[in-house]
């Protein structure tokens, strides 16, 4: 408590905690179902890729992106198809490896595969779904790796078919090389916004873009009454996202925020670029960037809205204590859930969403509670 009441800085999560994302998750079940289609003839049930099954890939605390949500559902599902379809899946894999434009080599192995999908039913997709979820419990902070890992070992696939599908699928692991990056941001930004990120015209989705569904929850009001606690320039953002979609939501109410500790995946990517290692969530390096630009400070609150940004607190922590942890559940379609996840992993405050923090600190420093 004493601590709390000494914060100085706010560093906050973008998805799910300055924007309310809950129309987000279509993307990455479309994504999933449109790439599973085209390889098999087979659309997925919706019941299959639920809020649920997203909210525990999320909950091991090594899905921060999305994209590597849809590959975990992927291999999982393409795993699991009968013998003779893994063959043929196999074989259009290995034979189209040359396309590097990942819609071009999705669009040929549809082309290839077409009129070979049989053996699967909705009972057998259905199915799936209860052992998808029972597979979560396999994963970790790792991420994709630990999807690999629990699928390789299982045995349910052979290693020569699981490394020739996952080839196929990751490309340069890039947009426009990455089949599931360049379907799930395709689908995520519609055709004008992908194209002015990626400078790429669009090639399998041409609908509204999910960005589309994003409101902000972080109110105007909200960000003058902390900026009047805090002093001027003592906000910031650490998140896994990308700036341009942050911003053509949030628009002007990013002039709250201290421009220096804006940091998105933009700038993680170029960072990672330099040092060849993953510095994304759980990795503190994004929390650390962005507190840079705030010293000096006593101590500094976190909000995010997952664990894997519990988790990067306590990470952060272990080389600097000035960090706390607060986990906002109102904006989540998993509320119960996520709220047990935070008690479990120790936030100092577990709110409905940033718009009470403010009146928390308050109270706080003025012996209220």
């Amino acid at each position: 408590m004493r601590s709390l009441g000494m914060i100085d800085a706010v560093i906050f999560d973008c998805d799910g905690v300055l924007i309310d994302v809950r129309g987000y998750n279509k993307a990455i079940s479309e994504a999933a179902a449109y790439i599973f289609e085209c390889l098999t003839g087979y659309r997925i049930p919706r019941s299959l890729v639920t809020d649920e099954i997203i909210f525990l890939f999320r909950k091991s605390g090594g899905f921060n992106n999305d994209w590597d949500i849809v590959y975990g559902i992927l291999m999982f599902l393409l795993c699991h198809l009968p013998g003779k379809m893994r063959r043929k899946l196999k074989e259009a894999a290995e034979t189209l490896l040359h396309e590097e434009n990942a819609a071009k080599r999705l669009l040929m192995a549809k082309e290839k595969i077409r009129g070979e999908a049989n053996g699967l039913s909705l009972s057998f997709l259905g199915k799936l779904a209860a052992r998808l979820r029972d597979f979560t419990s396999q994963l970790d902070v790792t991420g994709v790796a630990s999807v690999d890992k629990a699928l390789l070992d299982s045995g349910v696939a052979s290693r020569d078919f699981y490394i020739s599908v996952r080839n196929f699928l990751q490309g340069s692991k890039k947009v426009g090389g990455s089949i599931i990056e360049t379907v799930a941001e395709e689908i995520f930004c519609g055709p004008k916004l992908f194209e002015e990120i990626y400078g790429v015209k669009p090639m399998v989705y041409w609908g509204q873009g999910m960005i589309e569904n994003g409101k902000p929850i972080i109110k105007r009001e909200t960000l003058k009454r902390l900026s009047s606690i805090l002093g001027d320039g003592k906000l910031g953002v650490a998140s896994g996202s990308r700036f341009k979609p942050a911003e053509r939501i949030l628009q002007d109410l990013l002039a709250s925020f201290n421009p220096k500790a804006l940091i998105f995946l933009d700038r993680i990517e170029e960072a990672e670029r330099r040092v060849k290692v993953n510095l994304k969530k759980p990795n503190p390096f994004s929390l650390f960037e962005a507190a840079r630009a705030l010293e000096p400070f006593r101590f500094i609150l976190y909000v995010g809205d997952s664990m894997e940004d519990a988790i990067m607190v306590s990470e952060a922590r272990k080389s600097d204590l000035r960090f706390l942890s607060a986990g906002v559940y109102e904006y989540t379609n998993v509320r119960e859930e996520a709220v047990k996840e935070f008690l479990k992993y120790g936030c100092d405050l577990i709110l409905p969403s940033v718009n009470e923090i403010p009146y928390v600190i308050e109270a706080i420093r003025g012996g209220m509670i």
